[in-house]
């Protein structure tokens, strides 16, 4: 039976609190519901054995085919595979008010949400679609501050379920309006200055500068007690300085660039051996595969690098070698956030804990899209047979079963593999075939 406001009240210990819910927590009683739905098990493929293991050239971007190929052979796991990313980007595209718009999956049809508007289209190479879901944000930019929205409602009546979050949206919509002109979309300068102007209030001595709380990047359960310098953000904080640079607008200069890029390769712990969550909350030594996903689109659009190559592989051998998970001894996943040896972490350090067991959701359960283009980049600077092992493995576990995308599959002891089917068809796993194939891992 789905989980009422009340019943979520209840879960997160608010149970004596009025019903005045702050509406940002929908989205998560939605997928507290999915989680609560029976889920299938993922079947383990053929076991591949666990090891681990510069010059830059942007790439244009890859457009998948929509239409899988038939035949599975040794030599083409991966290339009959991949397509079905594509195909699912596809399949969540709607349209709505007259406007084409990206859906994150069939599970949100009430809005349409910055990071899948922005990396679906990316990852498809279809600048015209990334055009439309673009004007959605556009056209609803706070006038005032010149935020941009987490997500828009297709209708008024849903508004208050999408009120805006603090958290990276207005640092993606920087490189998205930098792809959007590169491929001679109209831009207009003042609505990217103004949102770069919002992005800047959170910028303190060149670090990115997020407040206490949950909803603050993709992790949106993660909530720091104390205002964090987010590794993640900091990324996107230098793709937004060379994007915004590109354009030419802002008033930003080299040297703001580079201080940004020093911060964020300064979030390396060479006594943890990889970059961390954070630098000041109890988030701080914490790890979290995404810290890299920036990374990967600096070096993806532009060509360009803020972290050495040894701070790459160091950082994703440490989660290789500490937060791998296996099932019937082949690799299930990857643990995305954990702690520094690997554990996982106390659910009630999360926002809404009852989604966050161990090894479930953003506590340790693996994500496919921020795992795989981090093994992406790794395998870019030093391609590696075991290593390309490893990333087929992962992306059969994902596709082979039913040929869906998946936000998350659980790592939870004793139901590692399992996959809530509410949580299948993603838009934003779409990156992960342009990654591998940027890589050359296809």
């Amino acid at each position: 039976m789905p989980i009422t406001r009340r019943e979520f009240l209840r879960f997160i210990g608010l149970s004596g609190v009025t019903l005045a819910l702050p509406s940002s927590c929908d989205v998560l009683i939605a997928k507290l519901n999915a989680a609560l739905q029976p889920t299938p098990t993922i079947a383990p493929t053929a076991t591949i054995p666990p090891t681990s293991t510069a010059t830059l050239a942007p790439a244009d971007t890859p457009v998948p085919t929509d239409t899988p190929a038939s035949t599975t052979t040794p030599r083409s796991i991966l290339t009959s595979l991949l397509p079905y990313y594509a195909k699912d980007a596809r399949n969540n595209l709607v349209v709505r008010n007259g406007q084409r718009a990206m859906l994150s999956s069939h599970v949100y049809p009430k809005a349409t949400f910055v990071r899948d508007s922005f990396y679906g289209p990316l990852a498809l190479g279809d600048a015209p679609l990334g055009y439309d879901c673009y004007r959605w944000f556009e056209q609803t930019q706070d006038q005032t501050s010149g935020q941009i929205r987490t997500a828009v409602p297709f209708l008024p009546a849903n508004e208050p379920l999408f009120p805006s979050q603090d958290d990276d949206s207005s640092l993606l919509f920087i490189p998205w309006s930098m792809w959007l002109q590169r491929h001679g979309l109209p831009i207009d300068q003042a609505v990217v200055e103004k949102a770069f102007a919002f992005v800047q209030t959170h910028v303190h001595n060149d670090w990115f500068v997020s407040p206490a709380g949950p909803f603050r990047y993709w992790a949106d359960t993660v909530a720091p007690d104390v205002d964090e310098r987010i590794t993640h953000n900091q990324g996107l904080y230098v793709l937004a300085l060379r994007s915004i640079l590109e354009l030419g607008w802002g008033g930003v200069t080299d040297l703001d660039l580079a201080n940004a890029r020093s911060n964020y390769a300064a979030c390396y712990r060479s006594d943890i051996g990889a970059i961390t969550l954070g630098k000041d909350s109890w988030w701080a030594d914490k790890l979290d595969i995404s810290v890299l996903f920036p990374e990967f689109m600096l070096r993806w659009l532009f060509g360009e690098a803020a972290l050495s190559d040894d701070v790459i592989r160091s950082t994703t051998d440490r989660f290789i070698q500490t937060a791998s998970v296996f099932n019937h001894n082949a690799m299930a996943g990857i643990k995305v956030i954990c702690a520094s040896d690997g554990s996982f972490l106390p659910p009630e350090k999360f926002f809404a804990a009852v989604l966050n067991r161990p090894g479930d959701y953003q506590n340790g359960g693996y994500w496919p899209m921020y795992t795989l283009t981090a093994l992406a980049l790794r395998y870019k600077i030093d391609p590696d047979p075991s290593l390309k092992q490893m990333i087929e493995q992962l992306v059969q576990n994902e596709l082979a079963t039913d040929h869906r995308s998946k936000e998350v599959i659980m790592l939870i002891p004793g139901e590692v593999g399992i996959v809530d089917p509410n949580r299948s068809g993603y838009t934003w796993n779409a990156l992960i075939a342009p990654a591998l194939k940027w890589a050359k891992v296809v």
